[in-house]
């Protein structure tokens, strides 16, 4: 071992010490810990800004968040697969930054399934525990275990080819759950599966995590499975976190106008308005609004959602240009002051295209931004 080497080496000790024993300084009891986790690439693009996030034993975690967001690249930093550039990642008190990945009891689901063409089922979900070298008879145990949970009994020596695409997605999470890892990672796992089987799969995973109590990092694009399955949502965009809460929470107190846009669907109607004495305009309508002083004779953000929209007798005037059937929803497009919005109402209301009608906004579920910087109003 050359001079560099030997200090290479020191100093990753120093800096594997020194986390240690801030660590236990701090007291944390979180399972998995990011503490200002940055991932910036070779040709100097940022993909993670200052993630933090503490995942207590047996939390469902979704990552969510659009395209680019950072979300993968952050799961991918937790499973070993991606250098952290800066900051740091504890797995069960473990300093894991420099801990390769075969080391840090890990199992991943991947969107792609990535399973072996040429072999059976059974020995799909077994190869990982081949791979430790661990005896042909506990391998057997753990996949008969784990085909029995997935109702994969009847297909163990079938080739992958010979299944249907949800019956894939089960051979991949039971090579996961065969390892007994401490944590589940796993990245848009149900994305190439149409949208009936994604619907069932959803489910099939929920009851999956509640059999197993596994810790579960979620990684997906679409707000409808982060906010079904997790019981806590990151939100990301840009590489930077904008929320992070239980589902209720994040719908019901959005932090920004993205995350208040993303989460929902239809998505939140937003409308630029004045506040002025206490009321807003909205049309040749006022409603009674209490913001804070600063916001006094100043343009704002005003958010709601379809759902808060419903028809009145006395309210306010629109035509529904555009009516959408949704079996017993109909989602209606209407405009104020030219500014297109979309609202719900039961398809027992049988209102066709151009009708004119009156509708009322609860000002209760309203919700509000600031104008420059896009966060909310509390």
């Amino acid at each position: 071992m050359d001079i560099n080497e030997k200090i290479e080496k020191n100093e990753a000790k120093k800096i594997l010490n020194e986390s240690h024993n801030r660590l236990i300084n701090e007291n944390l009891n979180a399972f998995v810990y990011l503490n200002n986790i940055n991932k910036i690439y070779p040709n100097g693009v940022q993909a993670v800004y200052d993630f933090n996030l503490e995942v207590n034993k047996h939390d469902f975690i979704a990552l969510v968040g659009p395209s680019g967001c950072g979300k993968s690249t952050t799961l991918r930093m937790i499973a070993g697969l991606e250098e952290i550039s800066s900051g740091e990642l504890f797995i069960d008190k473990v300093y894991s930054n420099y801990l390769p990945s075969k080391d840090r009891d890990i199992a991943m689901v991947f969107q792609s399934y990535a399973l072996y063409p040429h072999m059976s089922v059974a020995a799909n979900m077994g190869f990982g525990l081949k791979m430790r070298k661990y005896k042909k008879e506990e391998i057997n145990k753990r996949v008969l275990e784990a085909a029995k949970i997935l109702e994969l009994e009847n297909y163990l020596d079938r080739k992958p080819r010979e299944l249907s695409g949800g019956q894939r997605q089960r051979v991949a999470l039971g090579r996961a759950i065969v390892r007994n890892a401490k944590i589940f990672l796993m990245d848009e796992p149900l994305s190439n599966l149409d949208a009936k089987l994604r619907v069932q799969m959803r489910s099939e995973i929920i009851k999956l995590h509640e059999t197993l109590k596994t810790t579960t990092i979620y990684v997906t694009h679409d707000q409808t499975e982060a906010m079904t399955m997790a019981n806590r949502i990151v939100i990301m965009k840009d590489g930077y976190v904008q929320q992070i809460g239980t589902p209720k929470e994040v719908y019901n107190h959005p932090s920004n106008k993205f995350v208040a846009g993303f989460i929902g669907s239809p998505s939140m109607n937003f409308f630029y308005v004045r506040y002025q004495n206490n009321q807003i305009m909205l049309g040749d309508y006022s409603f009674k609004i209490n913001l804070p002083k600063e916001y006094d004779n100043k343009e704002v953000i005003m958010g709601i959602r379809p759902d808060d929209i419903s028809l009145c007798e006395e309210g306010i005037e629109v035509e529904a240009s555009v009516v959408e059937l949704l079996g017993s929803e109909l989602i209606i497009h209407s405009q104020i002051n030219n500014k297109n919005f979309t609202w719900k109402t039961s398809a027992k209301n049988e209102i066709l295209p151009h009708t004119n009608l009156k509708i009322k906004f609860d000002i209760e579920s309203m919700r509000f931004f600031d104008k420059e910087t896009e966060k909310g109003i509390y």
